[in-house]
Order: C-alpha cells, then structure tokens, then sequence
C-alpha cells in the first residue's frame, strides 16, 4: 500500500518547464484558450445556438 501511494504522489507532482520549450507558443495557446471561453460564454449570455 506505501508503494502504491507513493506512486501517486510521483504522478501528482507537479514537474518543472523544460527551459528549452518556447514561452510564446505557450502564450499563445493560453490567449487562445481564453478566446475560445469568452466566445462561448458570449454566445451562452446571448442566447445564439451555432447547430440544430
């Protein structure tokens, strides 16, 4: 059982940024991301249904 458990908190834990992956693709997916929310809590506030 202390195997176990010490198995998940390794899985759990939160690793380091590699330094070598580019910050801007990071940024970019973010800003992305909170585009893609706000467009859809847009069309949920305005009652706009895209399919059937």
């Amino acid at each position: 059982m202390a195997n176990y458990v010490e198995r998940l908190k390794n899985k759990i834990k939160i690793k380091k940024l590699d330094s070598n992956q580019p910050i801007g693709a990071w940024i970019f997916v973010i800003i992305l991301n909170m585009v893609g929310f706000a467009g859809y809590f847009y069309l949920k506030v305005n009652h706009i249904q895209l399919g059937s």
